[in-house]
């Protein structure tokens, strides 16, 4: 059996163990000091902010900041950073009642509003397709 090891931000392990069920993570491509993060976080809105903050990627909302994942070099908002970093993940959010699926949960609440029969609908969370299951299995110890 093999086993790859990968650097998932230590909240995480809490989280899967609090829970009691899987987290999907994803591979940190941010640039810092000209090298690529590494770590794998959640792809939540939540998860991607306080990695952000992290990174020292705080201020005004509507500071202008540049993307450094991976070779992208768009400028934006930093309040739409985390969006924008989302959308490198893939991860996508479906309705529950139709199935539609948007990039972005501000576009799923537009849906929502907009279409009658969804109104009470919920986002399911659609993962990326480069993430990773991280499952809680009981802690063990090697020697």
């Amino acid at each position: 059996m093999s086993l790859n090891l990968i650097h998932v931000d230590p909240h995480i392990f809490l989280q899967v163990e609090q829970r009691g069920q899987p987290v999907v993570v994803y591979e940190c491509k941010l640039h810092w000091q000209g090298i690529p993060c590494g770590m794998f976080i959640e792809g939540t809105n939540r998860a991607v902010s306080a990695h952000l903050r992290g990174h020292g990627i705080t201020g005004p909302e509507k500071a202008s900041t540049s993307c450094t994942w991976g070779s992208c070099s768009k400028t934006l908002k930093r309040g739409s950073l985390m969006r924008h970093i989302l959308a490198h993940l893939g991860v996508k959010v479906r309705c529950s009642v139709c199935g539609v699926v948007k990039c972005r949960h501000d576009l799923f609440r537009k849906h929502i509003k907009s279409s009658e029969p969804c109104r009470l609908a919920s986002a399911d969370m659609v993962d990326g397709p480069e993430g990773y299951v991280v499952a809680f299995t009981g802690w063990f110890a090697t020697n």
